[in-house]
């Protein structure tokens, strides 16, 4: 199994209980299932991404903190311009891959 989105892998949970529970597990349970699973693979998914791009975001804003003290010598400074332009990058890739 080579496809690992959230339908694919409701789809195979979902026959392969059905091959379990067989012969009383009609295909409209069979569909019912797998539905119900990838509603909650989905969900599951977003909900790491929206934590993953929260903590991105908290060390954007804590890297850009450092960037604008004059008091943190220029070395420092360039390395948190790098690190907060990482930190954005990260959340718009982890946004622009949402489902």
């Amino acid at each position: 199994m080579n496809d690992l989105s959230p339908a694919a892998l409701a789809r195979f949970v979902s026959e392969d209980f059905a091959r379990a529970h067989a012969p009383g597990f009609t295909e409209a349970l069979r569909r019912d299932l797998a539905v119900h699973l990838e509603l909650a693979l989905r969900t599951a998914i977003r909900t790491e991404r929206s934590a993953c791009v929260a903590e991105c975001t908290r060390r954007r804003d804590l890297w850009s903190s450092y960037e604008g003290r004059d008091e943190v010598p220029s070395s420092l400074r360039a390395e948190a311009r790098q690190r907060a332009n990482e930190a954005a990058h990260l959340v718009d890739a982890l946004r622009a891959h949402g489902d």
